[in-house]
């Protein structure tokens, strides 16, 4: 048996991001808690090393940036990134 890795994505509903109540931009997309229950299941049953669990945008967006730092991180400033972590910062101040 092995480790796993599950990549979850921004999960809606419970966790860091559901709790800062941050808004992502349109089509950027949600998982659900129950999608990484499933995901780990999955992982545990069939001893898979990585499972993702984030929406195709999310990792349509990873794999860009994978080819091309400068464009993704250009997008995500268009779409308001910055903004979305500034939010997470102030809301999960008093979780550190």
């Amino acid at each position: 048996m092995g480790v796993s890795c599950i990549f979850p994505g921004f999960i809606r509903d419970a966790g860091i991001f559901a709790d800062s109540g941050a808004k992502l931009p349109p089509g950027a997309g949600t998982r659900s808690p129950e999608d990484v229950a499933r995901a780990v299941v999955d992982a545990i049953e069939h001893n898979r090393g990585e499972v993702d669990v984030a929406s195709l945008a999310q990792r349509g967006g990873a794999v860009i940036a994978g080819l091309a730092p400068d464009v993704a991180a250009s997008v995500v400033r268009k779409l308001g990134g910055v903004g979305i972590a500034e939010q997470m910062e102030e809301t999960l101040r008093d979780k550190r």
